[in-house]
């Protein structure tokens, strides 16, 4: 399978505004809790009565399934948990220091620090064009960067 890269966080930020990249984000990991939660019922519905089937084959293949779908459940919390910790972390930071104004920045560029976890974003904002460093974890290659 190919997949298309994501696009760079500036590119990602600057082509709806940064408001519009927040709510994205926000709703993308909560679509990944509704995953995890809809794996766990799967999971328990699934385990319910495997002990009572009479074939072995049938109990081993219902105990994968509900293996596959707690592992499924996991992964989905997991993610859920990067994206909305990515988001959360950006969006804390996006505050104009000079007019105090809430999210409405444009994204210079985008670099990495010392520490190979930290990267930083140069923004800018559109009132007043006070610039700032926001600076981010990266903790996931899944999660867009």
């Amino acid at each position: 399978m190919n997949r298309q890269p994501d696009p760079p966080l500036v590119s990602a930020i600057n082509a709806n505004g940064f408001r519009e990249w927040h709510s994205y984000e926000l709703a993308r990991s909560f679509g990944y809790l509704a995953l995890g939660v809809i794996m766990l019922v799967c999971a328990l519905a699934i385990m319910e009565g495997v002990f009572e089937r009479p074939n072995v084959f049938e109990r081993l293949f219902k105990l994968f399934l509900t293996f596959f779908s707690l592992c499924m459940t996991g992964w989905a919390w997991w993610r859920f948990i990067q994206i909305l910790m990515r988001a959360e972390e950006i969006g804390r930071q996006a505050v104009c220091g000079q007019c105090q104004r809430y999210g409405r920045i444009e994204a210079l560029a985008e670099a990495a620090t010392e520490d190979p976890q930290l990267r930083s974003l140069t923004c800018q904002c559109t009132k007043c064009a006070h610039v700032w460093p926001i600076t981010y974890t990266v903790q996931s290659r899944h999660v867009r960067s």
